[in-house]
């Protein structure tokens, strides 16, 4: 028996860029919804009425939950984005690469890395938009980047880096909360991030993921 299929087109740019200003637009929203939870679940708390906290806990640990899950849609189909443009410009990257490598104070700065025993180097934009240049080699585990110092657990600003994706602590714990302890996992399912080191737990998270590296 024979069965006839169709194919279905992969999304165009401009689908998948349509897809991303949605996936914006519902990002914001579910945080303001998240926010509205945050609150309602601190005044039901301050009320002193247990049935009114749990029904808020419910309804705040709900929206949390959408949340994670938009913001997880959105990064996807943002990376999917840069997958397809990167894959259109494949030439005038490679215009760029040999321009790269003619430039002598380019090559000059990349070999006295070498020669300082590194083995790659890399180069990334940061949020802000300025440049992040780092090295290392077989040897040296990717190292978290804080851009501040200390640690409130709820901040979540260093950056983890796993099979070449970088991650901050937050988005690091989102995506692997199995990976939880349970008593880390009772504090961040009630929103109680004060109760423990978010970066602590993405560089446990973290060595666990790239022990076998």
């Amino acid at each position: 028996m024979t069965q006839d299929t169709v194919e279905k087109a992969p999304p165009t740019l401009q689908e998948l860029e349509g897809k991303v200003q949605r996936l914006t637009t519902q990002v914001a929203s579910d945080g303001k919804a998240k926010a509205t939870a945050d609150e309602q679940f601190s005044r039901a708390v301050k009320s002193g009425d247990v049935d009114l906290a749990i029904a808020a806990g419910d309804a705040r640990t709900a929206t949390r939950s959408t949340l994670s899950k938009s913001e997880s849609q959105l990064k996807t189909a943002t990376s999917a984005v840069n997958s397809q443009k990167l894959s259109a410009n494949a030439g005038k990257r490679a215009d760029v690469h040999n321009a790269m490598r003619q430039d002598k104070s380019v090559v000059g700065h990349v070999n006295a890395l070498f020669s300082l025993g590194a083995e790659w180097v890399k180069l990334e934009k940061s949020e802000d938009g300025t440049l992040v240049i780092n090295s290392g080699g077989a040897d040296i585990k990717a190292s978290r980047k804080s851009s501040g110092g200390g640690g409130g657990g709820s901040r979540g600003t260093a950056s983890w880096e796993v099979d070449g994706q970088s991650f901050t602590s937050r988005e690091l714990i989102d995506a692997h909360q199995d990976m939880l302890t349970d008593k880390v996992r009772e504090h961040f399912d009630s929103g109680n991030f004060r109760a423990f080191s978010m970066t602590r737990e993405a560089e446990r998270i973290h060595g666990l993921l790239t022990s076998g590296n």
